[in-house]
């Protein structure tokens, strides 16, 4: 995708966001790394890509990790502390570049688990820490908002439209910004594939019974959709495949197979049967 094979690599790559750029710089450029540093925002301005970019451009290597899923206890923390005792990264050890230290991002705190941000705060604390720490949430939970003597907090905005339209002078930026909600993911999506495809909507044919108006008036009573209406697909294409699960003998699914569905066929037999009493209640209504 765009959003992924056009992402910054360093600071000076990163459209706006100055004042951001320059904290960051200044705290990793430091040489104690007291405290850390939170990025909260919206969702796809690029507070991760602040991170990593930051880390590439002071020389770091980066250690990025989903906190919403990888935190959720005390002993998460207590491992991931134990992996960053030192400063530098395995892989620079390995190759002999002991000049690169690791830079720890916690990416998605606000997901993780409130015990783990307690921990986390404890480790921020921690003076025989080496290595630095920067965090990005889309919100800031209260724990670090109680610590912000000792984490600064960062408030990242959305893209300006000044600051972004050159790039595209063809196009009206403003107005993808609005539709996208400034989420710039969603930008590069649309970019690069453009209007998504749309099934139209038919409507079956009603068959007029009291039990059908009578559920189409309960939908109607609770704003739902109308039970009638459904996507076709416009290519009109048959489906020969079907689904099947294949179960165990302790009840639970194996695995699906797709098996091809057998053509109908027609009992000469029972049409003729039904032809002679279609032929006999006709004559029946007629007398």
């Amino acid at each position: 995708m765009y959003s992924e094979s056009f992402r910054p690599v360093t600071l000076n790559d990163v459209i706006g966001h100055n004042d951001v750029k320059n904290e960051l710089k200044k705290y990793l450029l430091s040489s104690d790394f007291k405290g850390a540093i939170f990025l909260v925002g919206p969702p796809g301005i690029g507070k991760t890509t602040l991170a990593l970019c930051s880390a590439q451009t002071c020389g770091f290597d980066a250690l990025e990790i989903n906190a919403s899923s990888s935190l959720r206890s005390h002993e998460d923390v207590e491992k991931l502390k134990d992996s960053c005792r030192g400063s530098i990264n395995i892989y620079s050890f390995i190759i002999g570049d002991t000049q690169k230290k690791s830079c720890l991002i916690l990416d998605e705190i606000d997901g993780s688990d409130p015990h783990a941000q307690n921990k986390i705060i404890d480790w921020i604390n921690d003076s025989e820490r080496k290595i630095p720490i920067i965090c990005t949430g889309n919100e800031l939970p209260t724990i670090f908002k109680r610590n912000s003597e000792i984490i600064n907090i960062l408030r990242c905005f959305p893209p300006n439209s000044k600051d972004i339209e050159h790039l595209f002078p063809s196009i009206n930026v403003s107005e993808i910004l609005i539709e996208c909600q400034h989420d710039l993911r969603r930008i590069f999506h649309k970019l690069q594939y453009g209007e998504s495809y749309q099934f139209p909507i038919y409507k079956l044919p009603s068959t007029g019974t009291l039990n059908e108006k009578y559920f189409i008036e309960i939908q109607k009573m609770f704003d739902l959709s109308d039970p009638l209406e459904y996507l076709y697909d416009i290519q009109d294409n048959e489906h020969l495949m079907k689904t099947m699960s294949e179960y165990n003998s302790y009840g639970m699914c194996a695995h699906n197979r797709a098996i091809d569905i057998p053509p109908k066929k027609l009992n000469p037999d029972k049409l003729n049967k039904r032809l002679e009493k279609k032929k006999l209640l006709n004559q029946l209504v007629h007398d």
